[in-house]
């Protein structure tokens, strides 16, 4: 009955993550909405025999592609180039965990993907606090999702993390667009005022 209530929460979730995602940057909105779909399909399977079997697809892949959100919200997108190669080598990551049953598979590049939104949100700490903190305790969230699926499998544990881990992310990164125009009015600012200076 849990498993079942927060697989429910965790669709809900995907679909308010849709129109969250709206706020972030352009190059940030589709990986996150492509997040939420794989996340969707997570939550769907949750009460089927292939629960297991998604999870080892989806962590990866999914995480893989909101580090790559985390890093286009707040800077330059990663090459198209790399981030296709990282993605491949994700992919067959996951295909070789689902096909084997080693978990470490989809657990190793899952847990480095939330290490590295972690650090690209707190590298914006003294710019961006509010998504910052957001960020970093979504990342933190994403961590308990992949221990909670080494410890109990595809259970309520995972869904639930999942679900705070991936709202806050969105929420976090909708943030992006602010932060960035906020830093443009400043630095025009400054430009005027040194302007009148010299005036």
């Amino acid at each position: 009955m849990i498993a079942i209530v927060a697989a429910l929460l965790l669709l809900i979730t995907t679909l308010a993550v849709w129109f969250v995602a709206a706020g972030a940057r352009p190059a940030a909105r589709l990986q996150i909405r492509f997040a939420g779909v794989l996340f969707a399909a997570l939550s769907l399977s949750a009460a089927t025999a292939a629960a297991v079997t998604v999870t080892l697809l989806v962590l990866p892949i999914g995480l893989s592609v909101l580090a790559l959100a985390a890093a286009a919200g707040f800077a330059r997108p990663v090459p198209a180039s790399v981030a296709a190669l990282l993605l491949a080598l994700i992919c067959l990551s996951g295909l070789t965990a689902a096909i084997t049953g080693l978990a470490v598979f989809c657990l190793a590049p899952a847990a480095a993907a939330a290490l590295a939104m972690a650090v690209l949100f707190a590298r914006q700490f003294d710019a961006a606090r509010i998504a910052s903190v957001q960020g970093m305790a979504s990342a933190l969230c994403f961590l308990g999702a992949a221990s909670s699926f080494a410890v109990d499998g595809a259970g309520a544990g995972l869904l639930l993390f999942s679900a705070a881990g991936l709202l806050g992310l969105a929420v976090a990164l909708s943030r992006s667009d602010v932060v960035v125009e906020e830093r443009a009015v400043r630095d025009l600012r400054g430009l005027a005022a040194i302007g009148r200076r010299r005036i």
